[in-house]
């Protein structure tokens, strides 16, 4: 026979929205047991035990193994403190990861959106400094050995995957003002996480831009035009094209690889 102020293991479960499952479960490990068992292995719990049912459930909100609410419950504040600075830092972990991500979708949405400007088209633009991290020179390297060194570059920068940092390529002015076709790079770069880190600045000032949709063996023709236009409005141009993915894609898709070449105009 139920006893008053008693509940029964299906008004517990309903009373704190979980499953009986879960009780028989905390039953089994010791780790929440009913007040008495009646006849037919019936489960009473007092009206007490809700509170200390609701602070396990707590605790298991804030990702809390058992084991560890367990020590909790026997009442070791030293234990009940070390718990709760472990989950800080993990929740703080979670936060960072979370704000990388963040961080990354918000780059790409920009990166859509200068994609989805006329393409092939020069616009004059103002650009503030950008911070930097350059590889070693990539002079005499072949694209197979530039790209297996850029993947290398961002795993030692400990920046997980290369799609996921914003990166791209350096070429000298006077190289691509001499041979449009030219693919010898000089450096790949990522972005700094702050300008203490960086070994390179690019610097603010007026740039020329042009977005260029199409594989990468046909980039000389943006370059050609860039160029171009420089030489039709006497615009010099200064020290390196800097050349970014806006849109990756999948080797055998490279007709929709979408490319933003940047280069400073010369202070007159």
């Amino acid at each position: 026979m139920k006893k008053k102020n008693s509940l029964r293991i299906a008004e517990l479960a309903e009373l704190v929205d979980i499953n009986k499952r879960t009780l028989h479960y905390y039953d089994e490990i010791g780790l929440f047991s009913p007040e008495f068992k009646g006849e037919n292995e019936y489960r009473y719990y007092t009206l007490k035990q809700v509170f200390d049912l609701s602070l396990i459930l707590s605790l298991k909100e804030l990702n809390m193994p058992l084991a560890e609410i367990k020590k909790v419950l026997s009442g070791d504040f030293h234990d009940f403190k070390l718990s709760l600075q472990s989950r800080l830092s993990d929740v703080d972990r979670k936060l960072e990861e979370l704000e990388r991500i963040r961080h990354t979708i918000d780059r790409k949405l920009h990166y859509i959106s200068i994609a989805e400007r006329p393409h092939m088209e020069v616009e004059l633009i103002s650009c503030t400094a950008d911070h930097l991290v350059l590889s070693h020179p990539m002079e005499n390297r072949s694209p197979t050995d530039w790209i297996m060194d850029a993947i290398a570059f961002v795993h030692d920068k400990d920046l997980h995957f290369l799609a996921n940092n914003e990166y791209g390529t350096l070429i000298d002015v006077d190289k691509k003002l001499e041979n449009p076709f030219t693919e010898q790079y000089d450096y790949f770069y990522i972005k700094a996480a702050s300008a203490e880190s960086a070994t390179h600045t690019k610097p603010a000032g007026s740039y020329l831009r042009i977005v260029f949709q199409g594989p990468e063996e046909e980039l000389h023709h943006p370059y050609r035009k860039l160029i171009d236009f420089s030489r039709q409005h006497d615009l010099p141009l200064d020290s390196y094209f800097y050349e970014r993915a806006l849109h990756d894609t999948v080797y055998d898709n490279q007709t929709n690889l979408i490319t933003e070449i940047q280069v400073r105009v010369k202070s007159v």
